[in-house]
């Protein structure tokens, strides 16, 4: 073959190949020659660690392999191509490098002296979905910046340039105006997102800050009910939600956990009442850093296991009843108190008595005797619930438990009203829609349950004060 069919044969495969991939830069210099960068995304991210520090990352997207092809005057017939693969930074081993070389020349031989330049970029992208076969990586502690920026980077400009029907608001839409969750990687819309998280957060309902998607949540072993995972505050932030709501957030759920907690002792100054410094649920300081420490759903304890354990906790300070375990410090305003008797910390070796939980302050009184009167509890968080309008068949705000309203008897989900159309029923049979109004709006009405103790209780005491008071007018 002469010199001329040679070049030709080249000429002739480099131009095949720069129309299959058009990102194919040939060089200026030297016809024969050309260059290319191929993506490295791995089907699994490469479990990464740098060193020192043993920082371990999994990284979706690698700085790419950048390819290198010369053809010799003797290629394809006598010579195999020459390759030069390389990545900035360097991130693969120099051995895994030489051998992807190496794979060069021996599909050169496999093609018997044939053009194999597709098969060989081909090869490299196949590999390229494994990492090159890699395992894990490990690499100096200087290049973790580099390579997250890049892997965040490219993953955001792939995402960008994708079309996705948002799952709620069913419109298609530019990744650009898009977000994918994290964990689950459904894709809603910024807008959607938006509306529906920053109306959640305003109304304090934070257990539904969560992915939207009606698939998503990991179910519990041996039952077809789904544990679902709170959104993190650091992911909210890159929805993005503004700092002020995702703050707000945060708080919320702080304190819903402390006040479920009767671990928690609360300042005694009445124009504080903060709660004890712990490091169980510290202090929010940086929304901006808060992951994963905070993301998951309350579960709701119930009224027994609360009581369980706040006797369980009552005991163990009376054991530590002369030592420091009494000791605690208001987070808001840092007074040093005791947890057993409430007054200003007054040392080891103090015997103190507890304070008599039944010692309320007006206010504090008021405030039960209105939930007493006009609340349902949930039978299993015993959250005080209000009715403002609707049926009698509730949904617990806090875990989503459905009961009635009027007995706060626990109803099946599957059926829940076939409790009233029960004739058994009788405090509620028929009487599904009674105060549709709300639960202030019809005056007295017949409660069943514990509220209905607490109402039958209350009349007799007004009875019984009537009584005495019509023989104090007879006496008199």
């Amino acid at each position: 073959m002469d010199n001329e069919d040679n070049e030709d044969e080249r000429t002739e495969e480099l131009d095949t190949l720069r129309s299959i991939y058009p990102e194919l830069e040939l060089d200026p210099g030297d016809p024969f020659a050309a260059r290319i960068q191929l993506l490295v995304a791995p089907t699994t991210p490469l479990p990464v660690t740098f060193e020192p520090g043993q920082s371990i990352e999994r990284l979706a997207y690698l700085p790419p392999l950048h390819l290198k092809i010369a053809l010799p005057a003797q290629y394809p017939a006598e010579a195999p191509p020459s390759v030069t693969l390389s990545t900035s930074p360097s991130w693969i081993p120099a051995d895994k490098t030489n051998i992807l070389k190496e794979e060069a020349r021996l599909l050169w031989e496999e093609y018997g002296g044939g053009q194999m330049l597709f098969a060989y970029v081909s090869y490299l992208q196949e590999t390229a979905e494994t990492a090159f076969g890699l395992e894990e990586l490990t690499l100096p502690l200087s290049l973790r910046t580099e390579l997250l920026a890049y892997s965040t980077r490219t993953k955001r400009e792939l995402f960008d340039k994708e079309t996705f029907d948002c799952e709620v608001c069913l419109e298609p839409k530019k990744g650009s105006a898009c977000y994918r969750m994290q964990r689950c990687s459904h894709v809603f819309c910024v807008a959607c997102l938006q509306d529906y998280y920053n109306n959640c957060i305003k109304e304090g309902d934070v257990n539904n800050v969560k992915c939207m998607s009606v698939e998503c949540g990991k179910s519990e072993p041996g039952s077809n009910k789904k544990k679902d995972r709170l959104i993190s505050p650091k992911e909210l932030l890159q929805i993005p939600i503004s700092t002020e709501i995702v703050e707000r957030y945060a708080k919320i759920k702080r304190k819903k956990k402390i006040e479920a907690d009767p671990t928690i002792t609360y300042c005694p100054r009445s124009w504080c009442q903060g709660a004890m410094r712990t490091k169980k649920y510290p202090k929010i300081t940086n929304v901006h850093e808060m992951d994963e420490s905070d993301s998951e759903a309350d579960e709701p304890v119930s009224a027994a296991a609360e009581v369980a354990q706040a006797e369980s906790t009552f005991e163990k300070r009376k054991v530590g009843i002369t030592g420091m375990d009494r000791l605690a410090v208001c987070e808001d305003c840092t007074l040093a108190f005791c947890q057993i008797c409430l007054a200003s910390w007054h040392g080891d070796f103090v015997r103190c008595e507890p304070r008599d939980a039944t010692q309320l302050t007006e206010d504090d009184q008021a405030s039960l005797n209105f939930i007493m009167k006009n609340c349902s509890p949930c039978p299993t968080c015993s959250i005080p619930c209000q009715k403002s309008y609707g049926c009698n068949h509730m949904t617990c705000f806090q875990c989503k438990t459905h009961f009635c309203y009027l007995c706060g008897a626990w109803l099946p989900p599957e059926r829940p009203y076939d409790h009233f159309s029960n004739p058994k029923n009788k405090a509620c049979f028929q009487r599904l829609m009674d105060m549709a109004e709300g639960d202030m709006a019809q005056g007295d009405v017949q409660f069943g349950g514990r509220r209905g103790a607490e109402q039958m209780a209350d009349f007799w005491e007004q009875e019984a004060m009537r009584i005495q008071m019509e023989l104090d007018a007879q006496d008199s």
